[in-house]
């Protein structure tokens, strides 16, 4: 699929745009009224995703219109979850207590993955006439836009599953300080949340991680691990504080594996781009983009002969 130069959006692409953000958006809700079933509805919000946004891409030919859509979904969620929460301690101040569950997370990062990679795709595998300067700062623009989507989630999910999971308890605080308790916990099965507490906390820092090596392209691996390293303290540090959970220091050492994980996706993206441009096109995933020598190989010569 070759996608048009960068230019400012017309007034239908952004009404297509907005439009297919808005269904974005009404997509859990409505797979969850139809289906019921978790599971599939997850499958379900998977395969529309990949029609709506292969469509958009088909009609308006532009990575920002996806980036529009993108942005539209984000806003209007964290709008809802806004509203929901003061709505909820208005009417139950006492009881009351946001919660992100699992359906409604797992559909907040498909919302924004499956987009994003779609496009990531289409741009990863450009060449010819659909590799040019413009449709190089078209990708930069919507990699702007889905960074800052990408922000809204994030710390939506940090506050309400993180930091601030349950209500604040009465009981004593605790700390863990034994390394590698919690996780052989989970692994032998004793543990009430099993192998699904590991993987939370080893991907909950991939989207950090990711966001700050396409922010600094230069940040090296230690890096990325001291900064997981602080941010985890931090969190843990906060649910101590509050008491809304068990400060652990085996969740520091999962969330600096999913920095990790984040890093190597960026670099392993950039890298698989390389190898498709013959070196010509190093650095996909960022802000910028790499300026092409557009000039014909023909008065290239002539001018070289002069």
């Amino acid at each position: 699929m070759n996608v048009l130069p960068s230019q400012k959006l017309t007034i239908s692409q952004v009404f297509l745009g907005l439009a297919a953000g808005l269904m974005l958006f009404l997509l859990p809700n409505d797979a969850k009224n139809q289906i019921g079933s978790e599971g599939l509805c997850e499958a379900y919000i998977l395969l529309i995703l990949l029609v709506i946004t292969a469509v958009l891409l088909f009609i308006t030919k532009r990575y920002e219109s996806v980036g529009l859509a993108i942005m539209t979904m984000s806003c209007l969620m964290a709008l809802s979850i806004v509203l929901e929460i003061i709505m909820g301690f208005i009417e139950s101040p006492s009881t009351y207590w946001p919660d992100l569950n699992k359906y409604r997370i797992v559909s907040m990062f498909l919302l924004w993955f499956i987009p994003f990679v779609c496009c990531m795709t289409v741009r990863l595998l450009s060449t010819g006439n659909g590799d040019n300067n413009d449709t190089r700062r078209g990708f930069a623009v919507f990699m702007s836009v889905c960074m800052k989507a990408l922000l809204i989630i994030y710390i939506l999910v940090i506050i309400f599953k993180l930091i601030l999971p349950d209500k604040p308890s009465q009981e004593n605080r605790v700390i863990e300080w034994m390394i590698f308790k919690r996780i052989s916990e989970c692994i032998s099965g004793t543990h009430e949340n099993g192998i699904a507490y590991i993987m939370w906390h080893c991907i909950v820092l991939a989207p950090l991680s990711f966001y700050l090596s396409v922010l600094v392209p230069k940040f090296k691996l230690w890096q990325i691990a001291i900064t997981a390293a602080c941010f985890g303290l931090a969190t843990e540090a906060m649910q101590f504080i509050f008491n809304t959970g068990s400060a652990c220091t085996d969740d520091i050492l999962m969330m600096i594996v999913g920095s990790i994980l984040g890093l190597l996706f960026k670099k392993s993206i950039d890298k698989l781009r390389s190898v498709i441009t013959k070196g010509e096109d190093t650095e996909i995933l960022s802000f910028e983009y790499n300026h092409m020598n557009t000039k014909p190989k023909g008065e290239a010569q002539v001018l070289t002969e002069e």
